[in-house]
This record gives structure tokens, sequence and C-alpha cells, in this order.
């Protein structure tokens, strides 16, 4: 049997298969999850063919080929994760904000604490004419009324 792409239950393969993928990537995330993927296929006589990068592990040669390809691979998602964290901890030192912006400027919390202390309106009104939920009145309101007081 040819098994051709990802399929969720790789322990159904059985002694003789082949099992083809487009590229390595799409088999696993880690050279130790794919390490263990082979090896599992190895115990069981499967061969993996991978389209993309000509590799087929009936030989010694592909074997060497998938095992350098496999780690470059590795190598390069470790490159990126890196260079993903220290653009980030770059973007925090300039004082960009992750995240969603808040749906209410520090003037209109402001306006609605007052209007709420004045008025008396309820909370649940104060949510509906600002467009928030009612839990985040709640929060935003304890949050300042702290640092008012």
């Amino acid at each position: 049997m040819i098994f051709i792409g990802i399929f969720p239950d790789r322990s159904s393969v059985r002694d003789g298969d082949v099992f083809v993928v487009t590229k390595l990537d799409r088999l696993a995330r880690s050279v130790v999850d794919l390490a263990n993927i082979v090896q599992k296929f190895e115990v069981k006589n499967v061969d993996l063919v991978v389209l993309d990068q000509g590799i087929d592990t009936t030989s010694i040669y592909g074997r060497l080929q998938f095992n350098i390809l496999a780690t470059i691979g590795e190598f390069e998602r470790e490159i990126i994760r890196e260079r993903s964290y220290e653009g980030r901890m770059r973007a925090l030192a300039r004082g960009v904000k992750f995240g969603a912006r808040p749906k209410l400027t520090v003037n209109e919390i402001s306006q609605w604490i007052n209007d709420y202390e004045a008025t008396g309106c309820s909370k649940t009104e104060i949510a509906d004419h600002y467009g928030i939920s009612r839990s985040s009145v709640y929060r935003i309101y304890s949050e300042n009324c702290q640092h008012m007081s």
C-alpha cells in the first residue's frame, strides 16, 4: 500500500508499505520526531519517499541524505524562532505594544467613571453605551478606582 501525504494514524502502516510525502516538514516538526517516525517505519519495514528532496530510505545514501536534510530543517526553524524572538524584543524596547488596542481611551474611562458616580447609571448601561462587556466595565472601574483613591 502507498500512502501519500499526512494521515492521522501512522501506526496503520504495514510491512512493505511505502510512505510518500511531498516535503519532509509535512511529516514531522523536529529531528527527534522524524527519527522516531523513521525508526518505527524501519521496524515495520516501511520505506519513506520524500518527493521534494528526492529521498528514498531504501538505500544507505537515501538515509544519509534524509538525516542531513532533517537536521538542516530543524536548524532553519530554530533560526526563524530566534529571529522572531529578537524582533519582538526590539519592538518592545521601542515601546511597541502587542495585542488588541483598548476599546476605550483614558479620557473615555475618566468620563464614564464620572458619569457613573454622578448620575448613578448602571454598569450595564455604560457597557452598552461604549460597546464593551459588562465584565470589562467592572474590571476597568475597579482598576481605575484603586488608582484614584
